[in-house]
């Protein structure tokens, strides 16, 4: 094991009560507690080289989740405080809807934040009122199978600017047929170039148990591998914010309002 992933593992032993008993008093996560999930597809837009394998070992069926990363979304009131916004990403083996993860699945967690250290900053130049006016960023870097150190970001493709929350926005937007996200991938460094992966395009709410969907960066079926400090940190958080938010009992589900069709948000 490398030194930095060790450390990293110390420290996500440490903060991993504080995650757990955060998830349990909230009976959510304690960060990024409510959230809408959609089924996907993927498009690979590369075919060729190491960008092509990659795509095409992606490409397929998808669950998403999509979250404000601070406030619980309580009719819309979480929308008007200073946030981030999330979109993790479960790439399938298989078309079924379900919160379990199988063997060949892969995660992907993003933020709309483009380092760690910008978090902060990132709580007031969101846009939180929409889902698809903001770029998101991985955070960390992986292994990618073929492929080597890498980052990744999904860039939205703009849909038309539509009256409603942020909910609303993406349901009207999904169901025109504009709710697309472009995955891009870059090897290390500030400078390298981004390249275009895939794109998915984001279907239809499904109601689903969120309390039972887990999202983990280490669920690497797809040859994307987390590593370094940040990556190992998050092993025992996000086990113990599962296990506290399981133990909590029951959670409320807030849904967006007239406009959705029976979809549940988390």
């Amino acid at each position: 094991m490398r030194f930095f992933e060790a450390v990293g593992r110390v420290i996500g032993g440490a903060l991993s009560p504080i995650a757990g008993g955060g998830s349990f008093i909230r009976r959510a996560r304690l960060f990024h507690p409510d959230g809408v999930v959609y089924c996907a597809g993927v498009k690979a837009l590369a075919v060729e080289g190491e960008v092509g394998a990659l795509a095409q070992r992606l490409a397929g069926p998808a669950l998403v989740r999509l979250s404000g990363g601070m406030w619980r979304w309580r009719g819309g009131k979480g929308e008007r405080r200073p946030d981030v916004l999330g979109v993790a990403v479960r790439f399938r083996t298989s078309e079924e809807v379900t919160p379990a993860a199988s063997a060949g699945d892969q995660d992907l967690i993003f933020v709309s934040a483009r380092r760690l250290l910008l978090l902060p900053f990132a709580l007031f130049t969101t846009k939180r009122h929409d889902f698809l006016d903001n770029d998101y960023y991985a955070l960390a870097r992986f292994d990618v199978a073929g492929f080597g150190r890498a980052e990744f970001r999904l860039v939205p493709l703009r849909a038309a600017v539509v009256k409603g929350n942020r909910l609303e926005k993406l349901e009207r937007a999904a169901a025109a047929g504009l709710a697309l996200l472009r995955l891009e991938v870059r090897r290390g460094g500030s400078r390298a170039r981004w390249m275009a992966v895939a794109d998915m395009e984001l279907y239809e709410p499904v109601d689903i148990d969120q309390r039972a969907l887990r999202f983990n960066p280490f669920q690497t079926g797809k040859g994307i591998v987390p590593r370094g400090l940040i990556q190992a940190t998050r092993r025992a958080v996000y086990t113990a914010s599962y296990i506290g938010r399981a133990l909590g009992g029951r959670e409320r589900v807030p849904r967006a309002g007239r406009a959705r069709r029976g979809g549940r948000e988390q």
